[in-house]
């Protein structure tokens, strides 16, 4: 558990040093992940599927990761038309999206390794609860919350937040475990100590990214921050 926490703050320090200070670095550190993670991807999906559902599970995989990205992308720099400066800042939207996948997944770990006992979904994934996800689901709620009252941010895309980000967290988490399961891994990769992959690590995010651009667009349109 120790190396697990270890590795999870380096590898939380790392991402937000380059979304709070070398905003230059994020879209190569993005797109250096997208490329890991298709590739960890890939071998999973060579050692799952039979020769006729591998292309299509490269496409939607394909799909599914350069979406996300994208999707985080956008958000760094969606600043434009927020603050009065025309020079880069780090994008709030990007940090929620990073905040609430973070909140969900320390909270399903820690509730669930310490008091969980019913088995949301055994079968993909064995070490999920219901106890654990409960509060993986409130924690990204409560940190969407947190997060628009500290940074002022338009309640109807905080409100889409905190309704839709948690449970497309565990879908991303479910996703990918299936997946695993299917090609009879553990781990995706293991470019991360205690932690597996690229992929172990971002598979959540990329589905809760999508939702906080799509709830960034339902406040520009017309309720956005002041």
């Amino acid at each position: 558990m120790f190396e697990r926490i270890v590795a999870g703050a380096a590898y939380g320090a790392v991402v937000l040093l380059c979304l709070l200070f070398l905003w230059y670095a994020w879209i190569p550190l993005l797109i250096l992940g997208g490329v890991i993670a298709y590739l960890e991807l890939t071998r999973l999906v060579w050692r799952a599927f039979d020769r006729p559902g591998r292309l299509v599970a490269l496409l939607v995989g394909g799909l599914y990761v350069a979406g996300g990205l994208a999707a985080l992308a956008q958000l760094q720099f969606a600043w434009a038309g927020e603050i009065s400066t025309v020079q880069p800042s780090f994008g709030r939207w990007a940090l929620l999206a990073l905040a609430v996948t973070w909140a969900a997944d320390i909270a399903a770990y820690a509730v669930g390794s310490r008091i969980g006992r019913r088995r949301i979904a055994p079968r993909l994934s064995p070490g999920k609860t219901v106890e654990g996800t409960a509060a993986g689901l409130a924690a990204a709620a409560l940190t969407a919350i947190g997060f628009g009252a500290v940074y002022d941010l338009a309640p109807v895309g905080v409100a889409i937040v905190a309704l839709l980000a948690g449970p497309a967290a565990l879908a991303g988490d479910l996703i990918e475990s299936a997946l695993k399961r299917a090609a009879g891994v553990k781990d995706a990769g293991g470019l991360i100590p205690g932690h597996g992959g690229v992929l172990d690590r971002i598979d959540s995010l990329l589905l809760v990214a999508p939702v906080v651009y799509l709830a960034f667009v339902v406040a520009r349109s017309g309720m956005m921050v002041r």
